[in-house]
């Protein structure tokens, strides 16, 4: 068996789930160092928005309120659309790569097609899962890059909660 089928964040998932993780790891293990690198600042990106977004939905006690829920929205939905990560004070990360282009693409379309089919937002989350193991080693220093060049001030707590739930549990 894979070692990452042993991490805490999959361990109450079903075969279908695991198996669709595993079919996505097979093609983010294709991507290059360089493509890694970029899909992870992409990753942390999306990671700390969908966070913020669900505890903004959620109306949690330590949300972090409308004004910087909605820019941090802006700011992942400017980064697809335009296929840039912008950072103040440095040079942005192009994310045009064909095979970063095509990721990120599917996991946008499962997500949106997911909001009213179950299945394809098991698929989304699967796709998802697999790019946090497949980015294990480059997500932590991807998230403090983003955090040090998005120009989002963020709470230590929310940024320990991504660290947790999305860098800490996919370790096996």
């Amino acid at each position: 068996m894979e070692r990452w089928r042993s991490c805490p964040a999959l361990a109450d998932k079903d075969e279908a789930f695991l198996a669709a993780v595993a079919d996505y790891l097979v093609q983010l293990e294709a991507l290059s160092q360089k493509q890694r690198h970029c899909l992870a600042l992409f990753k942390a990106a999306e990671l700390v928005n969908a966070l913020i977004q669900i505890k903004e939905r959620r109306e949690a006690e330590d949300r972090v309120g409308p004004e910087l829920a909605h820019r941090s929205f802006a700011l992942v939905r400017s980064v697809i659309r335009n296929r840039s990560l912008p950072y103040a004070g440095s040079e942005s990360q192009c994310l045009r790569d064909p095979q970063l282009t095509a990721v990120i693409d599917e996991g946008c379309r499962l997500f949106h097609l997911g909001k009213t089919n179950k299945e394809l937002y098991q698929k989304a989350l699967a796709l998802s899962a697999a790019q946090c193991l497949a980015l294990q080693d480059q997500l932590g220093p991807a998230l403090d890059q983003y955090l040090q060049g998005a120009g989002l001030e963020l709470p230590e707590t929310l940024i320990a909660s991504v660290r947790a739930s999305f860098i800490d549990a996919y370790r096996s």
